[in-house]
């Protein structure tokens, strides 16, 4: 699989326009490092919209196990906010994240753009929905031009509440992330036509509800933690 753990924490976030150049040097120069250093966390990435809508900003971790997400250094990190982190959350517009279960991932590699579409099972139908994608919605989008990966992943209930949300007070819009669909790609445009392609499935058949396209998003920065630091 394409995935390098079990468990996928999945981030969007908005900011103030006036401090993005320091959202964005916190994300590469520390908030990334800083996550991939617990023990288990094995790769980060940061992706910009390559189109016009919202979020603007994601963020992928890719985890061993759900554990790493829920106990031990992750969850230190939590409690004791770096000085950088405290400058910057307050200025968020717009937050949202997940600590989600890798359903499936096919593929090698990471593309340089990626296609998202959130949805969630309707009542009674995860087990038809899972089904679905994995023997033929992602399946479908790994044949399409210049994809290289496609991945499902579904949110794991109970994660303890994190203390760095009380940082972003502006953050006006609650979504919660439910069941994700990611297929990777070599361009925005590929990865647009892969988006496209999979909302032609019609996802709503196999027991998808409130289906909801975010924009393609561009590759900004990987950090594979696989490979020993100097």
């Amino acid at each position: 699989m394409a995935l390098l753990g079990e468990a996928i924490l999945g981030v969007w976030n908005d900011v103030d326009p006036a401090i993005e150049d320091d959202f964005n040097n916190w994300y590469v120069h520390e908030h990334i490092p800083e996550r991939t250093s617990v023990p288990g966390m094995v790769r980060g990435r940061r992706y910009r919209a390559a189109e016009p809508g919202v979020p603007k900003f994601m963020a992928i971790y890719e985890a061993l196990t759900m554990a790493v997400l829920t106990t031990g250094a992750y969850r230190d990190q939590l409690s004791n906010p770096t000085a950088w982190t405290q400058r910057v959350m307050p200025h968020f517009r717009f937050a949202q994240r997940g600590l989600c279960s890798v359903l499936g991932s096919l593929g090698q590699g990471v593309g340089g753009a990626a296609a998202v579409v959130h949805c969630r099972p309707r009542d009674g139908e995860a087990d038809r929905l899972r089904g679905w994608l994995n023997d033929s919605a992602l399946p479908s989008l790994m044949s399409q031009n210049q994809v290289s990966a496609a991945h499902a992943w579904a949110i794991e209930p109970g994660e303890p509440a994190s203390p760095t949300s009380a940082l972003s007070p502006r953050v006006t819009e609650a979504r919660p992330v439910n069941w994700v669909v990611v297929a990777e790609a070599a361009d925005a445009a590929a990865a647009g036509a892969a988006r496209a392609h999979f909302m032609g499935l019609d996802p709503g058949a196999a027991g998808a509800a409130d289906v909801v396209p975010y924009p393609v998003y561009q590759l900004l920065y990987v950090l594979d933690r696989r490979t020993p630091q100097p």
